[in-house]
Protein backbone atom coordinates (compact mmCIF):
# COMPACT_ATOMS: atom_id res chain seq x y z
CA UNK A 1 0.00 0.00 0.00
CA UNK A 2 1.18 3.42 -0.69
CA UNK A 3 1.52 6.03 1.76
CA UNK A 4 -1.55 8.14 0.52
CA UNK A 5 -3.94 4.72 1.01
CA UNK A 6 -2.71 5.10 4.63
CA UNK A 7 -5.03 7.56 7.03
CA UNK A 8 -3.22 8.64 10.14
CA UNK A 9 -4.83 7.49 13.26
CA UNK A 10 -6.18 10.25 14.94
CA UNK A 11 -4.69 10.64 18.02
CA UNK A 12 -6.01 10.71 21.38
CA UNK A 13 -6.64 14.00 23.11
CA UNK A 14 -6.66 13.78 26.44
CA UNK A 15 -9.32 16.46 28.19
CA UNK A 16 -7.40 18.91 30.50
CA UNK A 17 -9.02 22.00 32.14
CA UNK A 18 -7.40 23.90 29.13
CA UNK A 19 -9.72 22.02 26.54
CA UNK A 20 -12.59 21.54 28.82
CA UNK A 21 -13.57 25.22 29.57
CA UNK A 22 -10.88 27.49 28.24
CA UNK A 23 -9.40 30.53 30.33
CA UNK A 24 -11.25 33.75 29.23
CA UNK A 25 -9.18 36.66 29.72
CA UNK A 26 -10.17 40.00 31.75
CA UNK A 27 -10.38 42.98 30.10
CA UNK A 28 -7.76 45.63 31.60
CA UNK A 29 -11.23 48.25 32.15
CA UNK A 30 -14.52 46.75 32.44
CA UNK A 31 -16.96 48.33 30.26
CA UNK A 32 -19.12 50.06 32.82
CA UNK A 33 -15.96 51.93 34.03
CA UNK A 34 -15.05 53.38 30.00
CA UNK A 35 -18.52 53.75 29.17
CA UNK A 36 -20.05 57.67 29.80
CA UNK A 37 -22.36 57.64 32.49
CA UNK A 38 -25.74 58.65 32.05
CA UNK A 39 -28.80 59.87 33.81
CA UNK A 40 -31.79 57.13 32.90
CA UNK A 41 -34.53 58.12 30.42
CA UNK A 42 -37.39 57.51 32.87
CA UNK A 43 -35.00 60.09 35.58
CA UNK A 44 -36.51 63.25 34.59
CA UNK A 45 -39.73 64.28 35.34
CA UNK A 46 -41.52 67.36 34.68
CA UNK A 47 -43.25 70.03 37.06
CA UNK A 48 -45.13 72.10 35.07
CA UNK A 49 -46.50 72.77 31.42
CA UNK A 50 -45.32 75.52 28.68
CA UNK A 51 -42.58 76.38 26.81
CA UNK A 52 -40.03 76.19 29.66
CA UNK A 53 -40.27 73.92 32.76
CA UNK A 54 -38.80 73.01 36.34
CA UNK A 55 -37.47 69.40 36.15
CA UNK A 56 -36.33 67.06 38.48
CA UNK A 57 -33.97 64.17 38.21
CA UNK A 58 -31.87 62.53 41.04
CA UNK A 59 -28.39 61.22 40.00
CA UNK A 60 -27.33 57.93 40.73
CA UNK A 61 -24.48 57.52 43.93
CA UNK A 62 -21.03 58.08 43.43
CA UNK A 63 -21.61 61.08 40.96
CA UNK A 64 -19.57 64.18 40.96
CA UNK A 65 -20.81 68.04 39.78
CA UNK A 66 -18.83 67.70 37.08
CA UNK A 67 -20.13 64.44 35.81
CA UNK A 68 -23.44 66.32 36.26
CA UNK A 69 -22.90 69.09 33.99
CA UNK A 70 -21.24 66.61 30.73
CA UNK A 71 -23.58 66.76 27.75
CA UNK A 72 -23.27 63.52 27.56
CA UNK A 73 -24.39 62.44 30.57
CA UNK A 74 -27.83 63.84 29.42
CA UNK A 75 -28.07 61.65 26.56
CA UNK A 76 -31.40 60.06 27.22
CA UNK A 77 -33.15 62.06 28.48
CA UNK A 78 -32.19 65.27 25.60
CA UNK A 79 -35.38 64.36 23.78
CA UNK A 80 -37.62 65.03 26.43
CA UNK A 81 -36.78 68.80 26.24
CA UNK A 82 -36.01 69.25 22.55
CA UNK A 83 -38.60 70.05 19.69
CA UNK A 84 -40.17 66.94 18.12
CA UNK A 85 -38.86 65.97 13.93
CA UNK A 86 -42.76 67.35 13.39
CA UNK A 87 -41.65 71.21 15.42
CA UNK A 88 -45.09 70.92 16.78
CA UNK A 89 -43.05 71.52 20.51
CA UNK A 90 -40.21 73.95 20.67
CA UNK A 91 -36.85 73.43 22.61
CA UNK A 92 -37.46 74.07 26.32
CA UNK A 93 -34.19 76.45 26.79
CA UNK A 94 -34.53 78.10 29.77
CA UNK A 95 -35.82 74.96 31.29
CA UNK A 96 -34.71 74.54 35.07
CA UNK A 97 -33.29 71.31 36.13
CA UNK A 98 -33.06 70.37 39.88
CA UNK A 99 -30.73 67.84 40.48
CA UNK A 100 -30.32 66.16 43.55
CA UNK A 101 -27.70 63.22 44.41
CA UNK A 102 -29.01 59.54 45.47
CA UNK A 103 -26.58 59.62 48.26
CA UNK A 104 -27.57 63.54 49.45
CA UNK A 105 -23.96 64.86 48.59
CA UNK A 106 -25.12 67.79 46.62
CA UNK A 107 -28.53 69.61 45.44
CA UNK A 108 -27.95 72.05 42.34
CA UNK A 109 -30.56 74.03 40.06
CA UNK A 110 -29.55 74.03 36.28
CA UNK A 111 -30.39 76.05 33.37
CA UNK A 112 -30.63 74.58 29.92
CA UNK A 113 -28.87 77.04 27.46
CA UNK A 114 -28.68 74.63 24.27
CA UNK A 115 -29.33 71.14 23.35
CA UNK A 116 -26.46 69.31 21.51
CA UNK A 117 -27.20 67.75 18.40
CA UNK A 118 -26.03 64.68 16.07
CA UNK A 119 -25.05 65.03 12.38
CA UNK A 120 -28.68 63.69 11.86
CA UNK A 121 -29.71 66.28 13.98
CA UNK A 122 -31.24 64.22 16.46
CA UNK A 123 -31.06 65.61 20.22
CA UNK A 124 -27.78 64.05 21.96
CA UNK A 125 -27.40 65.98 25.34
CA UNK A 126 -28.02 69.32 26.84
CA UNK A 127 -25.80 72.15 27.36
CA UNK A 128 -26.22 73.17 31.11
CA UNK A 129 -25.38 76.04 33.53
CA UNK A 130 -25.72 76.05 37.33
CA UNK A 131 -27.53 78.63 38.98
CA UNK A 132 -27.39 77.96 42.19
CA UNK A 133 -28.50 77.59 44.94
CA UNK A 134 -25.27 78.75 46.44
CA UNK A 135 -22.30 80.84 45.51
CA UNK A 136 -18.74 80.46 45.47
CA UNK A 137 -17.38 83.14 47.89
CA UNK A 138 -13.63 83.00 46.04
CA UNK A 139 -14.77 83.26 42.54
CA UNK A 140 -18.61 84.50 42.32
CA UNK A 141 -19.56 81.64 40.47
CA UNK A 142 -23.11 79.75 40.95
CA UNK A 143 -22.35 76.79 42.69
CA UNK A 144 -24.31 73.65 44.45
CA UNK A 145 -24.83 73.44 47.60
CA UNK A 146 -23.38 70.48 49.87
CA UNK A 147 -26.53 69.17 51.59
CA UNK A 148 -23.82 68.01 54.89
CA UNK A 149 -22.23 71.49 55.26
CA UNK A 150 -24.50 73.78 53.83
CA UNK A 151 -21.72 75.37 51.91
CA UNK A 152 -20.87 75.48 48.06
CA UNK A 153 -19.93 72.34 47.04
CA UNK A 154 -16.51 71.16 46.17
CA UNK A 155 -15.98 68.37 43.73
CA UNK A 156 -13.59 65.97 45.51
CA UNK A 157 -10.36 65.01 43.70
CA UNK A 158 -10.34 61.92 42.34
CA UNK A 159 -7.05 59.65 42.37
CA UNK A 160 -6.08 58.21 39.51
CA UNK A 161 -4.43 54.35 39.66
Amino acid sequence: MSEAAVAAKPTKISKTAETVAPTVKVAAEPMRKVQPKKIAPSGLQPLGYGDTEILTVTAPKGWTFAEVMLPVAWANVAARVARNPLNTTVDRIGSEIRVKTEDRTFSAVLEIVGIARDHLDNPCGLHLVCIGPSIDLKTGEARPIDLKTGKAWVDPVKVED
